[in-house]
């Protein structure tokens, strides 16, 4: 028992060194209302907790939304092949930028 804690806590210190070797890890800037400043970490995903990698409910239940960017180019294409947009207002405004 105690050489398996004595053996956890060497595993902790050498990922812990690790890490602060790589340095910090770059955040993604999240867009909804909810999400926390740059700074801040999110609970749950702390490097030194204990509890953080036990638990795989938390990975579950926080699924980030996916974000899909589109260019303009690829937004009028679907303008024009749609039956409603072909002929809007707005297809003609963006086909002049």
């Amino acid at each position: 028992m105690q050489q398996q804690e004595i053996a956890l806590v060497r595993q902790r210190d050498a990922n812990l060194t690790a890490l602060a070797a790589i340095g910090p890890r770059k955040k993604r800037k999240m867009d909804s209302p909810g999400a926390t400043p740059s700074g801040t970490e999110v609970p749950g995903s702390s490097v030194g907790s204990p509890g953080a990698a036990s638990s795989p409910s938390t990975s579950s239940q926080r699924q980030r939304q996916r974000i899909t960017r589109v260019n303009l180019r690829d937004f009028i294409f679907y303008m024009e092949q749609e039956k409603e947009t072909a002929h809007s207002l707005l297809l003609y405004r963006a086909l002049l930028k």
